[in-house]
């Protein structure tokens, strides 16, 4: 008897073992894998700035969630990006956020509106502008916006003294403004002209000249920038801060 039971120890004690090291494999290879990754959207192929995103350019890869980067798209989000224009080089691999091809994502808070800016505000502005750039804005007083300048109470054209005016004849107003759009006289957007083998980032030539920029502003910007128009500004347009 006692050899029996001494061989049903050793049996037991041989599939505790087994048991053991089949959970054991299976939580290495399976159910680690489905605590740990999630599925996401990756590019199947480089996607150039301003291309249209078609279907065969998505891909839903498995990936440890260590290496998933802040918004990236799940797949029940893919149908969402099929149609939209990436903002950006996409490399293949690259995980899809929706601020790569959303230019309504991009607005800093809900009470940001795209506003075209019309021509005869602007002084000047860098040729190398484009999209998505942020930008700081200058107001400068020119006499022939002075000049122009209209007497909100009369109705009538009057001189305004520089020395009156505030802020300064020269002065930073704001900064880190976001560039929603930038094209020419038409509808077409200032892009940098793509040479074969030249990286699309790099602006050194635009396709077209620019015209018509479009600009994310709140009430209060624009509010500020029409008052300064009134006292016969006009504005440069730079980087930096």
């Amino acid at each position: 008897m006692n050899i029996w039971k001494k061989m049903n120890r050793i049996v037991l004690y041989a599939a505790l073992i087994i048991a053991t090291l089949a959970a054991l494999y299976l939580l290495d290879t399976r159910w680690s894998t489905a605590w740990d990754t999630a599925q996401v959207v990756t590019a199947s192929r480089q996607i150039m700035p301003h291309e249209t995103i078609e279907d065969a350019d998505l891909a839903i890869v498995e990936m440890k969630k260590e290496l998933i980067i802040p918004g990236a798209l799940s797949p029940d989000q893919l149908p969402a990006l099929i149609g939209q224009e990436a903002l950006q080089l996409i490399e293949t691999g690259d995980q899809f956020t929706m601020n790569r091809v959303d230019k309504q994502s991009l607005l800093k808070s809900p009470d940001m509106h795209i506003v075209e800016i019309p021509d005869k505000w602007i002084l000047s502005v860098p040729g190398s502008l484009r999209r998505l750039d942020a930008i700081t804005i200058y107001a400068v007083q020119t006499a022939e916006g002075a000049n122009a300048a209209v007497n909100p109470e009369t109705g009538t054209d009057t001189e305004l003294d520089s020395a009156t005016l505030s802020p300064p004849p020269i002065s930073k107003v704001m900064e880190d403004v976001v560039i929603a759009y930038y094209k020419d006289a038409g509808v077409n957007e200032v892009r940098s002209a793509i040479t074969e083998g030249s990286n699309p980032n790099i602006r050194d030539t635009a396709t077209v000249r620019g015209r018509r920029l479009e600009l994310q502003l709140n009430d209060e910007q624009l509010k500020e920038l029409s008052s300064l128009v009134d006292q016969g500004y006009q504005f440069m347009i730079g980087y930096g801060g």
